[in-house]
């Protein structure tokens, strides 16, 4: 799925003070305030918000949707949704007692003795950290803008830095969205996909994927079709193969959008992406974290469903007519469907696989606690304090050691197809016997190597450039 379910989405634990902290609750806060980083752009907007954080009288935006939602442990939590800005953020029952009283009447300074009335612990760290979240996904109504930051802001948009990062960003990565996505998919699905959504529907869908699936393997392993090559040529299997990945991203894109839409959510945005130069397609089904957890696995599914009855559908065309001339052509398209399924469903990425795994958990950031703690944690819990293991911790041990697993068979079946197949595919290109072949993977190297070049070009010179100004404050008497 086109979107990032994990920004955003993790909360804050609650802050204690030290033992023994002196200053009293305002100092304390100061200090955390004061220890915060931040950037050096907006720095008079900043600076009024620290000097005055705790007389600050928050409010809410109007237009915010809230839903709550249960884990399965029973703790609840709940989803704010700017229902203009399109933007999202899960917070815990604590967070929620907050978000309760920004209603424009009570300062920060109040919010506190509520809080510590309520939980008898002083809120220091989850103020800061909650107020900041909610400002940057606009849950708060927008204050006045201050002159002097805006003019902070346009004047760094005209230095050299500013502009080379923009460049790098767009030359990765450009959405080119489409108008009323959302109506278009609402269309779509009344007039014709609700029948895959029923009983029948899913029935026949899962029989037609089964089916393809065990044909697939039989005509692979039997060797009726080749996977890389059409027609003999490289090249032109090259460009099926092309051909068979854009028609199998578009089918993955449209399940999650019309199943975002059988449970009723919005499709914010969708149309097409450049990512390194290689075109692609993408809806953005953030909405569907307002429903519950089964709908949000669904909707995580529904591409790698999509997939698999697309592909099957083919395969089946293939098994009753398989003298068609296109025959060939359907088998690659197929197999690229199939590749897509064993990418997406794999949960040590972060893509499907990786998203309806840690929705079932419901434990946020799976991947980069897991690696953290296999790589930290593991070996002093085993070595040296050999005490039992929680939940979560055997979560994050077998997860992060079955993630370096993957990432050694993958690189054992690069290899492999280094060997039986790219290996091939590259002599023809070199030997310019197949002048398809070479054209289109010329055409390809430079489309993905020329952004990516520049890019990491750009960032290098901006890190040089951001190290060179900081030896020259430190150098500063």
């Amino acid at each position: 799925m086109d979107h990032d379910k994990e920004v955003g989405m993790d909360t804050a634990p609650i802050g204690e003070p030290a033992e023994g902290a002196g200053g009293g609750l305002w100092a304390t806060l100061a200090e955390n305030i004061e220890a915060a980083p931040e950037p050096a752009t907006n720095l008079w907007a900043r600076l009024e918000d620290r000097l005055d954080f705790s007389r600050r009288k928050p409010r809410r935006a109007p237009q915010v949707e809230v839903v709550r939602q249960a884990a399965a442990s029973g703790a609840e939590y709940y989803i704010l949704h700017n229902t203009e800005a399109s933007t999202y953020l899960k917070i815990n029952a604590q967070d929620y007692f907050i978000w309760q009283r920004l209603d424009g009447e009570h300062s920060v300074r109040d919010l506190a003795v509520a809080y510590f009335a309520a939980y008898k612990s002083f809120p220091f760290d989850r103020l800061v950290h909650l107020l900041d979240e909610l400002k940057a996904k606009r849950l708060l109504e927008e204050r006045p803008v201050h002159v002097l930051g805006g003019i902070a802001h346009r004047l760094e948009e005209r230095t050299l830095a500013y502009r080379l990062q923009r460049f790098t960003e767009t030359s990765m990565q450009k959405e080119i969205s489409l108008r009323n996505v959302d109506g278009t998919f609402a269309t779509l699905y009344r007039r014709f996909a609700w029948p895959l959504f029923t009983r029948p529907g899913l029935l026949f869908s899962g029989l037609a994927a089964i089916a393809g699936l065990a044909l697939f393997v039989r005509l692979l392993l039997a060797g009726t079709y080749p996977l890389v090559r059409t027609a003999g040529s490289y090249g032109l299997g090259l460009l099926v193969l092309m051909l068979g990945s854009y028609i199998h991203i578009f089918f993955h894109e449209c399940g999650h959008a019309l199943t975002c839409k059988h449970y009723g959510r919005s499709v914010l945005k969708g149309g097409f992406l450049f990512y390194y130069g290689s075109p692609a397609f993408f809806v953005d089904t953030t909405d569907i974290w307002m429903a519950p957890k089964g709908a949000r696995i669904g909707t995580s599914f529904a591409g790698v469903a999509a997939d698999l009855l697309v592909a099957g559908l083919l395969i089946i065309v293939i098994a009753f007519f398989p003298r068609i001339p296109v025959a060939a052509v359907l088998f690659q398209v197929a197999a690229m469907a199939y590749l897509g399924v064993l990418m997406n469903l794999s949960p040590f990425m972060e893509l499907d696989g990786y998203f309806i795994l840690m929705d079932w958990l419901e434990i946020p950031l799976l991947r980069k606690k897991s690696l953290a703690f296999v790589r930290e944690r593991l070996p002093k819990k085993l070595l040296r304090e050999h005490t039992a293991f929680s939940r979560e911790e055997r979560i994050f041990s077998i997860y992060g050691l079955l993630t370096g697993g993957f990432t050694i068979l993958t690189v054992v079946l690069a290899i492999y197809m280094w060997q039986s197949q790219v290996r091939g595919l590259i002599a023809t290109v070199l030997s310019g016997r197949d002048i398809l072949s070479s054209l289109l993977v010329g055409g390809l190297a430079l489309m993905a190597g020329i952004p990516l070049i520049l890019g990491l070009l750009i960032k290098a010179a901006l890190l040089i450039n951001t190290g060179v100004a900081r030896l020259r404050g430190t150098a500063r008497p």
